[in-house]
């Protein structure tokens, strides 16, 4: 028998010797047919190598003053935010901090957005959501619950970079069936191990990268998703009212992280072909992409800043759909008490039911 060396076991590794009509493992003693083993083989190499991500370049356009709105610019001197508003602004609280003595200055350009997606969600109905979030918070600090503090919530229209590409994608996963049965004596338990192939096309359009390094990026994924049917062209006109922070990480910068959500974003999806299976790894992964593109944007985002024993706690709210993000403290002092409450009465009901029971 020959050794083929250019076929390992999928069990121990090993090299398959051809017998009969088949390859045969002399380590492990399985033995596979050789079509089989050649789509394993072939299935290795697409999902192999290096994945390639070709994204255009992005040229920045310049913001031109067309009268839309009279705009200035705002500083923060305590995190050092740089943001855009409205000229008629009256007092402004940092979004980002919460800082109140903000610096209003001359306004000197932006970089404009290809497109802005409007609030949708005005700050009483910001004010509503996040009211009506803090009360699954069973011991939430008094200070949460201040009318005053939650009006001093700030709309923001945050920068991010938009991507578009098209993906060829193979993904090889190892993968599981369990089966189990009985007789009369035993349980018994089958494992069976599979090795998958998933390979084809996928779109994305609109996977965002937040473009400013003061926001919160796990915050700002977590506020997703944004309807972006209701995106339109900038118009200046729509920062009416609202602050606007300017991008200070470029389209460049932001790429990586665009990969690896336009990666895992395609696992993900691949991953829902492979359902029948109780358990599935992913082993050896390769994506492509082309056609890519980036846009820049402006997406509405609620921000809203409390302080608490010396921590601030920042609350994002979705401008377009309400969603509420964030984290909140527990008051222990409440929490003991509460505690306590419930140990006192499980104590009462217990000395009822012994003099019952006597």
């Amino acid at each position: 028998m020959e050794a083929l060396n250019s076929y390992k076991c999928p069990c121990c590794g090993a090299p398959l010797v051809f017998s009969g009509n088949e390859l045969h493992c002399d380590s492990c003693d399985n033995t596979f047919p050789v079509e089989t083993m050649q789509q394993m083989h072939d299935g290795m190499e697409a999902a192999g190598g290096e994945s390639k991500y070709d994204w255009e370049h992005y040229e920045p356009r310049c913001y031109e003053d067309t009268n839309e709105i009279n705009l200035a610019n705002y500083s923060c001197p305590s995190c050092g935010a740089e943001i855009t508003g409205d000229d008629t602004l009256g007092a402004t609280v940092c979004p980002y901090c919460g800082q109140s003595t903000v610096v209003k200055g001359q306004f000197e350009g932006a970089l404009r957005p290809d497109y802005i997606i409007p609030f949708k969600v005005d700050k009483k109905a910001a004010m509503e959501a996040f009211e009506a979030d803090f009360k699954n918070a069973p011991f939430l600090p008094d200070a949460f619950k201040s009318k005053k503090k939650i009006e001093e919530m700030a709309g923001v229209y945050v920068p991010f970079w938009m991507f578009d590409c098209d993906c060829d994608a193979a993904i090889t996963y190892r993968a599981e069936r369990v089966t189990s049965w009985s007789d009369a004596n035993y349980n018994y338990t089958k494992t069976d191990f599979y090795k998958l192939l998933r390979a084809g096309s996928i779109g994305f359009a609109n996977i965002p990268v937040d473009g400013s390094k003061k926001a919160d990026d796990a915050y700002m994924e977590a506020v997703e998703p944004y309807n972006y049917a209701d995106a339109v062209d900038f118009n200046g006109a729509y920062l009416s009212g609202y602050l606007a922070d300017k991008y200070d990480v470029s389209a460049e910068e932001s790429i990586e992280r665009a990969n690896d959500r336009v990666k895992n974003s395609t696992i993900s999806a691949f991953n829902d072909t492979t359902g029948t299976y109780m358990a599935v790894h992913p082993e050896q992964t390769r994506v492509n992409f082309s056609n890519g593109k980036i846009r820049y944007s402006l997406l509405p985002v609620w921000m809203l800043n409390i302080r608490y024993l010396d921590k601030n706690y920042q609350f994002a709210i979705n401008g377009q759909t309400g969603k509420v993000v964030g984290e909140y403290p527990v008051d222990k002092s409440k929490k003991w008490k509460y505690f306590a409450r419930i140990a006192a009465i499980a104590y009462a009901v217990a000395i009822a039911v012994a003099c019952f029971l006597l």
